[in-house]
């Protein structure tokens, strides 16, 4: 069996995943710059992360650009994506879009540019807790409900 190693963009964990066996969910990140013009004033800046799922295509606000780090997996523990970087950019311009609009009521169309951009992934582990063998998200970590 061949080693088909990968290097990817892993968002950073407190976890320790050395010797777990891992899978990785792909993600689009983008920050965005929005510059929405207002009537006989300077145009209002605002910034916003927002999150594409690379598997779905579902598009969130995030609190902030994760940071990452360079790591070497196996092919087969990469989830593959499902849709086009280009359309995951639309969808998260989308997402900045509607954000927007609401956050300030404007109904004056905004320039949106790109400031950062970054296909990253979150690695998801198995571990035992209580006798049960649970999903855990190495990002979130675990919920007050996965324990019980």
């Amino acid at each position: 069996m061949e080693n088909d190693m990968e290097t990817v963009s892993l968002i950073k964990t407190g976890f320790d995943l050395k010797d777990r066996e891992v899978v990785c969910y792909p993600y689009l990140i983008v920050t965005f710059k929005i510059h929405l013009p207002r009537l006989f004033m300077t145009p209002r800046i605002a910034y916003t992360v927002v999150t594409t799922d690379m598997v779905k295509g579902a598009a969130a606000r995030s609190n902030m650009f994760p940071e990452t780090v360079e790591i070497g997996i196996q092919g087969t523990s990469i989830i593959p994506e499902l849709i086009e970087e280009e359309e995951a950019l639309k969808n998260a311009r989308k997402t900045a879009l509607r954000w927007i609009m609401y956050k300030f009521h404007s109904f004056r169309a905004p320039r949106i540019e790109v400031i950062q951009r970054q296909k990253a992934y979150k690695a998801f582990f198995h571990a035992d807790i209580k006798g049960r063998t649970v999903l855990v998200d190495s990002v979130k970590g675990l919920e007050q409900d996965d324990i019980r």
